[in-house]
């Protein structure tokens, strides 16, 4: 089945670009706001970057963020169970920590330094994804070892009148229920959007209710003795608000948001009298601005936020933490040469920003994290798609000291037919809280550890049919890691207990160097007037420095779809993932299979204002675990209406 999903992602390609239209088409620019301080067209971007918006969401049968994610190139998916529950992204190969995530401009990873969940982001209130690959410290900071994340929501901005109401619902198997509202409009500069969400299932068991076996690489056997039967429930609610005035030479936005959610989880597959679950809530504000724009010389920009975070297990291993964190930031854009084909500008950049963590494991007390960062980008662009960035970044951090990153960036047009495109980097990234402060009870803290430090770049080479309906992108990227921060048993510290071997840990950077290679090929077309496809695979290859694969990381992934609109009102999709064999448990590295999955979908428009949809989900009810011992849906439906008025 490898060898047939790979093959076709990669020969649908083909023949569709041999047989495109010869003739001109102008198409509306995509704009890319994560790669450069400031937007840029998606044909003058030199890094390998992938624009999703709602439309993309509804052709690959997506309700949920890590839905779409998934059918990205070099994304990797870690699920601990069903919807809601735990869920981590590794792209390009980098660890879950190693990506930053940007929603609305700020950066939400952790402050405890662990990934960014996504098992409970829904898509009701996002406009628009962006998934930029490789090192990109530079112009983010740390957290973006592997790329960046980057999430929009519905603003109101861009809405033709003063009173919009947007909305979906929708029900599917497991008793899934959800539902989303937005209210939003726009007048003479003035935009405001209220929305509020809400979204629970039944679920499934976080544990497996079927029994998998694993043999570890060094012979070590997963033969569960019992399954779990019981269903691991999952809440969340969300409400936001934001207002502003922006009229292209000037603007002012704040913006607040709440949520929380409750996921119900397995500490063993014999759980069925417990109730351990998590609960999260967690509280945005913020406030930015610009004076001036990208024709003025000079063009200023600030932006304010606060993020307060607040955690509770309840189990017999009950914990608990709540984080606060603030970011200021100040960029200044200088568009020397805003004239003519080629334009040149150099962009400033100051933020500040400090974080609070106050945790059950460290007896509630206060731990303090600070760091101050400066940064410059400079940017040429040509209107005949070629394009130069060169940016640097300076970060003086309170307790892992100071770290200087770079990037370089090009791309240049051969013919209106190829495109070739670069880029090399350097990147940090800090220790997280356990890691370097310890965790009371199990892990002893480490104030010598240094940064995670990565050098890496890619190439390509973009092939675009002459009207555009046609592209095929092929990179290859590359990524060598040092200092890699590793949990080690301390010697002397083991001994035998009844539920096996306990010790005392500790984290160390681990001599030697991590490397990475990859390949990733992206295909977009559109066949025809009403026929439309994507297709992706990508090839990574892993290696810590004892030469070992790199746990969670599939070394083959592919990704394809078609959308038919069969009628003006009836509209079609089916998309295909392939997810190769990878090893979990740094222990004793069992080896997972291989498993694909198909997805089916169907929408008709009832009116030019309401539009029904239903997607059938896993059709050929395919058995499988993401992760060991973690259970994942077998077939299941969801079916919905949405509405804009």
């Amino acid at each position: 089945m490898k060898k047939n999903v790979i093959t076709s992602a990669i020969l649908l390609a083909i023949p569709a670009l041999a047989a495109a239209e010869e003739k001109e088409i102008q198409l509306e620019p995509i704009h890319v706001y994560s790669a450069y301080a400031t937007p840029v067209n998606q044909d003058q971007t030199a890094s390998s970057v992938t624009v999703l918006t709602e439309k993309d969401f509804s052709e690959r049968n997506a309700t949920y963020v890590s839905d779409v994610l998934k059918t990205v190139p070099g994304v990797a998916m870690g699920v601990s169970g069903g919807r809601g529950a735990a869920t981590s992204l590794f792209l390009r190969g980098a660890d879950s920590n190693q990506t930053a995530v940007i929603i609305d401009g700020i950066k939400v990873n952790p402050v405890n330094g662990y990934g960014f969940d996504f098992g409970g982001l829904s898509l009701s209130n996002i406009e628009r994804i962006e998934v930029l690959r490789g090192e990109q410290s530079a112009l983010w900071g740390s957290d973006a070892m592997g790329g960046v994340v980057y999430i929009t929501t519905k603003s109101g901005l861009y809405k033709d009148k003063l009173f919009n109401v947007d909305f979906d619902l929708g029900t599917g198997s497991h008793g899934t229920v959800d539902g989303s509202a937005t209210v939003s409009g726009y007048n003479n500069g003035f935009y405001y959007s209220v929305h509020g969400d809400s979204h629970h299932t039944r679920g499934i068991s976080a544990y497996s209710d079927r029994k998998f076996t694993y043999t570890g690489e060094n012979a070590a056997i997963y033969n569960p003795t019992s399954i779990a039967s019981e269903r691991d429930k999952f809440h969340r609610d969300g409400v936001s608000a934001r207002l502003g005035y922006d009229d292209s030479q000037k603007g002012i936005e704040f913006l607040s948001s709440h949520s929380t959610q409750t996921v119900h989880y397995d500490s063993s597959s014999n759980d069925q009298l417990s109730d351990d679950r998590i609960r999260t809530r967690e509280t945005l504000y913020k406030l930015s601005g610009y004076v001036g724009n990208e024709q003025s010389l000079f063009k200023h920009k600030f932006n304010f936020s606060h993020l307060k975070t607040d955690r509770d297990v309840f189990s017999s291993y009950g914990s608990a933490y709540d984080t606060k964190k603030s970011d200021v930031n100040y960029q200044l854009d200088i568009n020397f040469d805003r004239e003519g084909s080629v334009t040149q500008a150099v962009s400033l950049l100051a933020d500040y920003n400090k974080a609070n963590y106050r945790g059950s494991e460290y007896s509630y007390d206060k731990l303090k994290i600070s760091d101050k960062s400066v940064a410059m980008e400079y940017r040429l662009l040509s209107k005949d798609d070629h394009s130069f960035a060169l940016s640097g970044r300076y970060i003086d951090n309170s307790q892992y000291g100071n770290a200087f990153n770079t990037r370089i960036s090009g791309a240049y047009r051969l013919s209106p037919n190829f495109r070739t495109h670069a880029s090399l980097g350097t990147a940090t990234q800090t220790p997280t809280v356990v890691e370097y402060f310890g965790y009371t009870g199990y892990s002893l803290p480490n104030f010598n550890l240094k940064p995670e430090k990565s050098r890496g770049g890619e190439i390509g080479l973009l092939i675009e049919s002459n009207d555009k309906n046609h592209s095929l992108d092929v990179t290859y990227f590359a990524r060598n890691v040092k200092d890699l921060i590793s949990e080690q048993a301390l010697p002397g510290t083991c001994f035998t207990t009844s539920w096996g071997t306990s010790c005392t840990y500790q984290s160390m950077n681990m001599h030697g160097t991590s490397k990475i290679r990859g390949i990733e090929l992206v295909y977009n077309g559109k066949l025809s007037d009403k026929l439309t496809s994507y297709a992706n695979y990508t090839y990574t290859g892993t290696k810590d420095s004892q030469d070992k694969q790199l746990i969670r990381r599939p070394k083959h992934t592919a990704n394809a779809g078609l959308n038919y609109q069969i009628t003006e009102q009836l509209g079609s999709s089916v998309n295909v993932s392939y997810v190769g064999k990878r090893i979990d448990n740094n222990r004793d590295r069992y080896r997972m299979p291989s498993y694909t999955l198909v997805n089916l979908g169907v929408n008709y428009q009832l009116t030019q204002n309401l539009n029904i949809y239903a997607n059938l989900n896993n059709v050929f009810n395919k058995k499988y675990e993401n992760i060991v011992g973690y259970g994942q849906d077998g077939r299941n439906v969801y079916v919905g209406l949405k509405g804009s008025f």
